[in-house]
């Protein structure tokens, strides 16, 4: 048995009040050493010292953290369950009793792997690898629970997991094939665990052979029980740490007799799940803990009629009740509605241990949480039972007199919900920014009893809505109203629109959607609940308004050559990292363990954008034990800049008196544990004084005279002025393009830990050379006395070139003052709110034109928004990109930079060119609509000849686009089919929309002469293997993968005998950022240089020798005094041609009209790159760029607080990049076939950027299928689509008015009386809400 390890000393009679757990199989006993609020992500990376499991948020948000638990089943006695969970919520003490599996317990390469790591890892599932292990641990938890998966089941699993590199397609392949309705195609793609298909074991998830401890002997199938856990009884404890309590009751009534000893002045906290944290992060800190978890009466369920469920079942398991009693108890088949809305509720793992007791106190607390919970058991008039500390008595109440009722020393008890009649029909709705994991923008819950055969309202129906203020909740007005009515009259169902957007007024708060969005969406929504209760009364073109876009089963085709005759440089191999990245073996910043005395620090951020300090008070931060010390301004040695040559411009560690930006830093407490420091930083007191309006966009900093051209004069292409005169047709107009968080996976990270000869610096960077300098600047140190070394980040997008080394330079002036090692590691709030994202940008252009929309001429603004100093601006070099594909035989290009009070932006994956491609094809949509024509003719007559001049742009031989992608994206997309195919659907349905489009793609792919690596590749003689260090830095792309190929290949061995080591400041001295693609290309060239200057030597002792092995040759070479290392520098002069890339992509998308919400049915790319180093790393890098920019285009926004400035963007909960229910439904890659590139690297071309920018594909196609649903309104005119395009955008320029409500087509029917909301209303701004575009 495994022996027990004592965390922490406690108090004389700690073994009587311990909390034991297990943790991979090993016993764990936690004691008052371990504070209370300690969450279990925290117990597992610092106590017990698994760093497999990955954090990031810390609300619930992303999936890093996630583990899986089996735990008693309080249902049945002697019975576990086991579920997944977010380790960053669930607190330790809550644990209790509980087995905890973790990465680490899965498989490695010591003992193997599981079917699910190889999985992810044969399917090429990872890039960076920093959310692979919740990915794995998520499924775990679903394979185990059920026995099986299904399809279904691996994509609505991964609903609260998010990944940014791969676009989410290979993930769900790897997973899926272990399906048992996998496809046979996924089936066969990973031979080696064909056997898994068959009966899964949840230890295993190999073929069941009823051997392990799993399986229930006899029973032929497996359970998720374990039959030696620890089924000890609980006994009531209490555990006092410091001022805190804990208590663990076993009955109601011991929750009661502690309730009855808390005084007024302590802050007491019913513990369950604690994921109400995610939502609510300032509610503590507490004084006292009840932990309910042990309490049996709070979990029974009595199923039958009426239902009841103990105040602790789980989302997870009320799921389950819901889904039974609708299928096998009369009166109940409602719950079937509820079972679908409870789905959409947070996440898998907040569902499992979030109680729906928990969810109504939060509603409870907040009055304005937009709580499905509340809503739903609202309209199914449930009653809870509660009771009090001081009485013997129960009391049943209903929902809304709950929200009245005094709580502070009250218990949920159980909720009881009643069976319905027949004729009383019900509808709910929830509308959020993201299809799952996002709270409702709106939602909504209906309940009419009808007549069955004249469809007459016979009682008082309810119409509930969340989401419109902290009071409303009954559109009493209009449920008073309906009263009597006849649903099939179409005046009562306007007149009801009427009365329900005069009695409710939705508040106005800068981080919500819009009042006048959210007030029109309740009318919608009132509208596809009556379409949906009256169902084939109504005409079969309205019909489909009732129902919610459902997505189907996602699926992905990718096609490439295979190029066999350059393997392994062409072979699709796992990345050389994949193994180490799905055991959680390989490390991250934050993995590295802690040093003797190494402290934590914690920034100090500024709460206003535009202000100056008065003073800062440390003193009651420095009172709190463990707080070693401040760090500010005063305390820096060098210069206060982070910049050194990532700009002209100084950009300060911490501020000195001018604050900048929101969430810049003033400064930073240092600690001996991260928790500590984060708590001290938030009693950091700070005065401000001169506090001024901040300018948050660039149309307020235009206004304010805050723009700069770039260069002296505008680029000009022939006669630009003349030919716009001279233009038979012109049209102006205006866009703007918002940012987009880089959202990598591993948050911003930094070590500074003081040595003999000067400091070991570890860093999250994609520039170590920088991140080097700037330390060695702020230090007043020589660059010598800095080793930096990287490994892996887990993802860059640019992030980390030089927003990283403010984290660096601050744990490097601490470290520096208290000469003790510091580690800072962001928490996500901080990482947003601290540094610059994308820039945000507006066009402004006058275009002329022909009758067949040729152009010629065209002049554009470009105008970015750099931040409060200008260092990164990308904006100079735009007026190549701009033409993309096209011919403009005359232009004009002014590139401007405006400033802000926000955080200076930074290069964003593809900076600068996404957004000058979705300009130029954002006018050639308003040509299109100007001249009534399609799109695609205008694209088509535009193209770029062959051999034509342009601005700034060599001729092109030819226009691969033109000649070969087009026309073979149009046979594969079915595109003329489909577009038939389009128009019917959009006939025959009135509220939902199809719009279909094609983005071409030029990219210029030219070699910065800076752009320089150091790469050397070391032979050993003892036996042949070869070891590579380079001056790139792996973050997902698969850089160190293909240089292990070029290797392999150039060498003639196999590439299991290559191996690639760290990047560092010493072999990779001088190295330019890993960015652009630059970074794969070059030093997969450098790598290929340095070989062949190795095989020149190596040959020439093979000459001498008869077929000598690999390892014989080498160790003649070595005898021989041969050098066998080689470095190589790729200096500018040397680097290889420059080339260009070709792609194109065809989307098709559906939309709701009435709420916004969209669906990505079909996605088909065609790019071009090449001869493939591996098409797999390609194809990821595809997929992975194509869906980053469809968030940065659909639901990634950013809000700001107007008055203060503050990013309120700044979490899971607020900021919303895609999830895998996001992607396109049907996802198919194609690489050219045939393509061939004399240029790159051994016929290569890059694809880390260039998908990018043919994502804006989705904003011509939605403007597509609204254009389809305007002109059906006999409104075709020109309409601006500023992005990101959210739901509610879409819903706003759809102009959906509550005259449109019909119930048929018949003209007959339409009344120009009713029209309640006029267009000013609907797109007027909210004088704080601020979407920054």
């Amino acid at each position: 048995m495994a022996s027990v390890k004592t965390m922490s000393a406690g108090e004389e009679d700690f073994l009587l009040r311990r909390i034991k757990l297990k943790v991979n199989g090993q016993d764990y006993v936690v004691g008052s050493g371990i504070p209370p609020w300690t969450t279990l992500i925290g117990f597992l990376r610092e106590t017990v010292k698994l760093a497999g499991t990955k954090v990031l948020c810390w609300e619930g948000g992303c999936g890093a953290c996630t583990i899986v638990a089996t735990v008693p089943d309080q249902e049945t006695a002697g019975k576990f369950k086991t579920f997944s969970v977010n380790a960053c919520q669930i607190l330790v003490y809550s644990c209790a009793g509980w087995s905890i599996e973790t990465i680490e317990h899965l498989g490695d390469r010591h003992k193997g792997y599981h079917s699910l790591q190889k999985a992810l890892s044969g399917f090429y599932g990872t890039q960076c690898g920093y959310c692979s292990p919740g990915m794995i641990m998520t499924l775990y938890g679903q394979l185990k629970a059920s026995g099986a998966l299904t399809a279904s089941q691996v994509e609505h699993s991964l609903d609260g997991n998010l990944c940014r590199c791969t676009g989410y397609r290979p993930i769900l392949d790897a997973f899926k094939s272990l399906a048992e309705d996998a496809s046979q195609q996924l089936k066969d793609k990973l031979a080696d665990i064909e056997d898994a298909y068959k009966a899964h074991c949840p230890e295993t998830a190999s073929a069941c052979k009823r051997s392990c401890s799993g399986c229930t002997k006899g029973s032929g199938s497996c359970s998720g029980s374990s039959q030696n856990e620890d089924v000890t009884q609980p006994e009531d404890f209490k555990l006092t740490v410091g001022a805190v309590q804990w208590y663990r009751p076993v009955s109601i009534r011991g929750i009661k007799n502690i309730l009855k000893k808390v005084t007024p002045n302590e802050k007491v906290c019913i513990v369950v799940g604690n994921t109400g944290q995610g939502v609510y992060k300032d509610d503590g800190p507490y004084t006292t803990y009840i932990n309910s978890n042990s309490v049996k009466e709070l979990y029974s369920i009595t199923i039958g009629s009426p239902l009841t469920m103990g105040a602790n079942v789980s989302l997870s398991r009320v799921i389950e009740v819901f889904k039974h009693m609708a299928i096998s108890y009369p009166g109940y088949q409602y719950l079937k509605t509820f079972q679908s809305h409870w789905e959409l509720v947070a996440n898998v793992s907040v569902r499992n241990i979030g109680s729906w007791a928990g969810n109504l106190m939060l509603k409870h607390k907040h009055p304005e949480f937009p709580s499905d919970i509340f809503l739903t058991l609202l309209l199914a008039n449930a009653q809870l039972t509660l009771c009090h500390a001081d009485s013997l008595t129960t009391t049943q109440i209903d929902l809304e007199q709950f929200l009245q009722t005094d709580m502070s020393r009250g218990i949920i008890l159980s909720v009881t919900l009643p069976p319905m009649p027949e004729n009383v029909k019900v509808q709910t709705f929830k509308i959020s920014p993201r299809t799952v994991n996002a709270h409702a923008h709106v939602n909504a819950c209906f309940k009419m009893k009808l007549d069955p055969v004249d469809v007459k309202i016979l009682e008082k129906p309810f119409l509930l809505f969340g989401g419109i203020n902290a009071d409303f909740i009954h559109a009493e007005q209009t449920e008073a109203y309906l009263v009597g009515k006849y649903l099939t009259e179409v005046v009562t169902v306007v007149e009801a629109a009427k009365i329900l957007a005069n009695e409710m007024t939705p508040d106005a708060k800068p981080q919500d959607a819009s009042p006048q969005y959210r007030k029109s969406l309740a009318q919608s929504l009132f509208y596809k609940a009556v379409v949906g209760f009256l169902g084939d009364k109504v005409s079969g073109d309205i019909r489909s308004a009732a129902a919610i876009l459902e997505r189907p089963l996602s699926s992905g085709q990718q096609g490439f050559d295979m190029n066999e005759d350059t393997w392994p440089v062409g072979k699709g191999v796992p990345k050389v990292e994949s193994t180490t990245q799905i055991s959680g073996e390989a490390a991250y910043l934050d993995d590295v363990p802690p040093l003797h005395n190494e402290l934590h620090g914690a920034f100090v951020q500024s709460s206003f954008a535009n202000a100056k300090i008065k003073s800062i008070d440390a003193s009651e931060a420095l009172k709190i034990p463990g707080v070693v010390s401040f760090v500010a301004a005063a305390d820096i040695p060098g210069r206060n800049s982070f910049i050194v040559n990532a700009g002209a411009r100084p950009d300060p560690v911490f501020v000195e008196e001018q604050v900048k930006y929101a969430g810049q830093a003033l400064g930073l407490i240092v600690a001996d544990q991260r928790a500590t420091a984060l708590r001290a930083a938030k009693q950091v007191i700070v005065e401000y004084e001169d506090i001024k309006k901040p300018i948050l966009t660039i149309k307020e900093a235009l206004q304010q005279g805050r723009s700069k051209i770039v260069m002296s004069e505008p680029y000009i292409f022939g006669n630009p002025e003349d030919a716009l005169n001279a233009a038979k047709h012109k049209v102006t107009g205006e866009q703007q393009q918002g940012s987009q968080f880089h959202f990598t996976m591993e948050a911003l990270a930094g070590r500074v830990t003081p040595t003999e000869d000067g400091y070991d610096v570890l860093s999250t960077s994609q520039w170590p050379t920088e991140t080097q300098s700037a330390v060695a600047q702020v230090l007043n140190v020589p660059a010598h006395s800095i080793n930096l070394a990287v490994r892996r980040i887990g993802g860059g997008f640019g992030g980390k070139i030089s927003r990283q080394n403010i984290v660096v330079s601050a744990a490097a002036v601490a470290a520096e003052k208290l000469k003790r090692p510091v580690r800072i590691v962001l928490d996500l709030q901080t990482h947003m709110s601290l540094v610059g994202w994308r820039e945000p940008y507006m066009s402004k252009y006058e275009v002329g034109f022909d009758d067949d929309g040729k152009f010629e001429a065209l002049k554009v603004d470009m105008i970015t928004d750099v931040g409060h100093v200008a260092n990164e601006a990308s904006v100079s070099g735009l007026g190549v990109r701009l033409q993309n594909t096209y011919y403009i035989p005359n232009v004009l290009f002014r590139p401007i930079m405006v400033k802000t009070n926000t955080a200076a932006n930074t290069w964003c994956r593809t900076p600068g060119t996404v957004e000058a491609i979705a300009t130029i094809e954002n006018v050639i949509e308003n040509v299109a609509s100007y001249l009534k024509k399609d799109p695609l003719d205008v694209r088509l007559i535009n193209m770029v000849a062959p051999n034509v001049p342009r601005l700034l742009t060599p001729p092109h031989a030819r226009n691969v686009v033109n000649d070969d992608i087009l026309p073979l994206l149009i046979q594969k997309s079915m595109y003329q089919e489909r577009k038939e195919e389009i128009k019917i659907f959009n006939q025959e349905n009135v509220w939902k929309k199809r719009g279909m489009s094609i983005v071409p793609l030029w990219y210029g792919y030219n070699y910065p002469s800076v752009f320089r690596y150091g790469i050397q590749v070391s032979i050993y003689e003892h036996d042949g293997t070869v070891a590579v260090s380079h001056g790139g830095i792996e973050m997902g792309q698969g850089i160190n993968t293909k240089v292990a190929q070029v290797v392999a290949y150039k060498l003639g061995i196999p590439l299991e005998k290559v191996i690639i080591k760290a990047a560092d400041t010493m072999v990779g001295a001088n190295s330019i950022v890993t960015g652009g693609s630059f970074g794969s290309d070059l030093c997969a060239h450098g790598a290929k240089v340095a070989c062949e200057a190795l095989r020149q030597r190596i040959d020439v002792v093979r000459a001498k020798m008869k077929n000598p092995s690999w390892v014989q040759l080498i160790r003649k070479c070595h005898k021989n005094d041969v050098d066998i290392c080689e470095r190589y520098w790729t200096a500018g002069k040397e680097h290889p041609d420059s080339y260009d890339i070709w792609g194109a992509c065809c989307l098709e998308v559906e939309i709701d009209v009435l709420t916004g919400q969209y669906l990505i049915r079909r996605v088909d790319i065609i790019e071009d790159c090449g001869r493939s180093m591996n098409p797999y790393i390609d194809i990821g890098q595809v997929e992975g760029a194509f869906i980053m920019g469809l968030g940065l285009y659909t639901s990634e926004i950013v809000k700001y607080d107007t008055n203060t400035g503050q990013k309120l963007s700044n979490s899971t909960w607020e900021y919303k990049p895609p999830t895998a229910l996001d992607i396109p439904v049907d996802l198919r890659v194609t690489l050219l076939p045939n393509a061939s590139n004399p240029h790159g690297v051994l016929g290569s071309k890059a694809t880390g950027e260039p998908a990018a920018c043919f994502s804006y594909v989705v904003v011509t196609a939605l403007r597509a299928a609204i254009t389809a649903f305007r002109a059906a309104n006999e409104n075709e005119a020109w309409f601006d689509m500023d992005t990101p395009i959210t739901v509610e955008k879409v819903h706003q320029l759809c102009g959906v008015q509550p005259e449109q409500f019909k119930l048929s087509t018949s003209t007959d029917e339409f009344l120009d009386d009713f029209c309640l909301i006029s267009k000013d209303q609907v797109y007027a701004e909210v004088a704080t809400f601020c979407p920054v575009n």
